[in-house]
């Protein structure tokens, strides 16, 4: 009990305000799809997210290789046409969010359980999305700089984050690593939510691109 109490503490006054995630076991994030629980991300609200996602990419590469880092159920995979992604890669910390991507994914898709923080890319992509899952990641500057790297030259990191708790130290902890090419803020039909949403560059790439 005291160690949980400490844990959390900690958490909250000194991980959290330097930008920090909070790491969540596979086990509850299979409970919560078996439950129900991410269908939210069938909801009105999330609509308007995808579809600046979907634009954001398009405007970037308008036939990508794509890396869906934390898929989850595959939604964003559906928000595509058919013929708009040259290959869709879709990983997830959860065996569950995979099975229920598995029954909505375009047939060409490849789909997998991985850990991002350890997981390794076996190609490179022209685009890399981590959609709203930074937040999970023990330090999420370190995973984005490791994912980055199986980026095409040219290629993009383009992020999601709810703009809730630490999200503001999770921007600044990023800032050091990466370049930020562009900002769209998406906000629900109720005013009440929104999402931040990043085009990156790793700081190397940007270096690389003006010599």
């Amino acid at each position: 009990m005291i160690a949980r109490i400490l844990r959390r503490l900690r958490r909250r006054f000194i991980d959290a305000p330097r930008g920090f995630g909070h790491p969540v076991p596979a086990a509850a994030f299979d409970a919560e799809f078996r439950s129900g629980h991410w269908r939210l991300l069938d909801s009105t609200d999330e609509q308007a997210r995808y579809a600046a996602l979907v634009a954001l990419i398009r405007a970037h590469h308008p036939k990508p290789i794509l890396l869906d880092a934390g898929c989850g159920s595959g939604r964003l995979a559906v928000s595509f046409k058919p013929d708009e992604l040259a290959a869709y890669h879709g990983v997830d910390l959860s065996t569950e969010a995979i099975r229920h991507a598995r029954e909505l994914a375009p047939p060409n898709a490849v789909l997998q359980q991985g850990d991002l923080e350890t997981w390794t890319p076996p190609t490179r992509y022209d685009v890399i999305v981590i959609n709203e899952v930074i937040g999970y990641f023990h330090d999420p500057a370190v995973t984005l700089v490791r994912l980055s790297g199986a980026l095409e030259p040219g290629g993009v990191l383009v992020v999601s984050l709810y703009r809730w708790g630490n999200a503001a130290a999770i921007w600044r902890r990023l800032s050091p690593r990466f370049k930020t090419l562009h900002v769209t803020a998406v906000v629900n039909a109720g005013g009440d939510k929104t999402w931040d949403i990043r085009i990156l560059l790793p700081v190397t790439a940007a270096a690389a691109t003006r010599q």
